[in-house]
């Protein structure tokens, strides 16, 4: 019997992701050599600054993912005033280019991305 590991399905523009983390990750994996007597919990200035910058990065490449969420939207208004938000999962994936919706069909599956669209559609709901 064969075991084959899954393969990870290629991130909507993943050549302009990393061409934006190399700098951090360079930055990281510098100082972690000159350090290599320091403990790995403690980090130097520029270690700090660089997480700090390729962090800020993937959430801003996460935000582009979701950008268009409220295109896919329903929002219902109940008759206490209350509302509702749902996204429609299909139509946001098929708003992706079929190159990108592999990846994308996973990544809506994920924790990050429930917790982060409830976060959204919250907003939604408030205005």
């Amino acid at each position: 019997m064969e075991v084959r590991s899954p393969t990870i399905p290629q991130l909507p523009q993943q050549k302009e992701l990393y061409s934006y983390l190399i700098p951090y990750h360079a930055k990281l994996v510098g100082e972690s050599f000159l350090g290599r007597k320091r403990p790995v919990y403690e980090c130097t200035d520029a270690q700090v600054e660089a997480a700090k910058g390729f962090l800020g990065v993937l959430r801003s490449y996460l935000d582009s993912l979701c950008s268009n969420l409220r295109s896919h939207t329903i929002t219902n208004v109940q008759s206490n005033d209350d509302k509702v938000s749902l996204l429609l999962k299909e139509s946001f994936l098929e708003s992706f280019p079929s190159r990108d919706r592999p990846f994308m069909k996973h990544f809506v599956d994920t924790q990050l991305f429930s917790v982060h669209t409830d976060l959204v559609l919250s907003f939604f709901q408030k205005e």
